[in-house]
């Protein structure tokens, strides 16, 4: 079952109604669940309300929901997402916090974020490399970066918000540096047996046109 934000986790705790919803889908013989999108744990990841994280309160709700899935014979992944440029401002858990991007830009004409530092770049890797580490440590069975339309891991793919020029900006190979060193670093500490997804897409929000590579034409 693919992943669809719901809304419905006020101050980012998943309830009974989280659990309850993913364990009709568990029971319906569905063999891998992707949850919604899942705040990583960084002020600046929210970007929409009553979205679930890994913060306070919110681990106990997870083994409730995990327990759940795995109670009727499915697989459940947390899709672990940090909205990038969409952030919006007054958000919790601290509304003081602007959104980042890489280059500061919501699109190619748009400066309306923060510019990532590289200091930023760093602790925003050991933020999804620490939720990743709790993610098993709770039991879900692998886990699922969003890096697609137009949020922060595919905020650092599109050159259109990627005008960096050290390691993580330029060619697409250093596009890709910041999902690749998460996957790098991750994979040290959860072994090879965990599964570490992705999903990727071209589609964004911010530009329908937007392509992050193009293919060579057949003479």
């Amino acid at each position: 079952m693919a992943p669809m934000t719901r809304s419905r986790s006020p101050d980012g705790v998943p309830g009974d109604n989280v659990r309850d919803y993913y364990q009709r889908r568990a029971a319906g013989e569905v063999g891998l669940i992707i949850t919604e999108g899942v705040e990583v744990s960084h002020p600046s990841s929210s970007g929409y309300p009553d979205v679930p994280g890994f913060r306070d309160k919110a681990d106990e709700g997870w083994k409730q929901v995990i327990d759940a899935v795995h109670s009727e014979g499915s697989k459940i992944f947390p899709q672990l997402w940090h909205v990038g440029a969409f952030r919006k401002p007054g958000m919790a858990p601290d509304p003081e916090v602007p959104g980042y991007t890489p280059s500061g830009l919501v699109n190619a004409n748009k400066k309306a974020a923060h510019e990532m530092t590289a200091e930023d770049v760093e602790m925003l890797i050991d933020c999804f490399v620490g939720d990743i580490v709790k993610i098993k440590d709770l039991g879900f069975d692998g886990v699922e970066l969003h890096g697609a339309h137009g949020y922060l891991i595919d905020n650092f793919f599109w050159e259109g918000t990627n005008q960096r020029a050290d390691g993580f900006g330029g060619s697409i190979d250093k596009r890709t540096a910041f999902a690749c060193e998460i996957v790098k670093r991750a994979r040290a500490k959860v072994g090879q047996d965990f599964p570490i997804a992705i999903r990727f897409s071209q589609w964004k929000q911010q530009d329908f046109e937007a392509k992050l590579a193009y293919t060579r034409r057949r003479s």
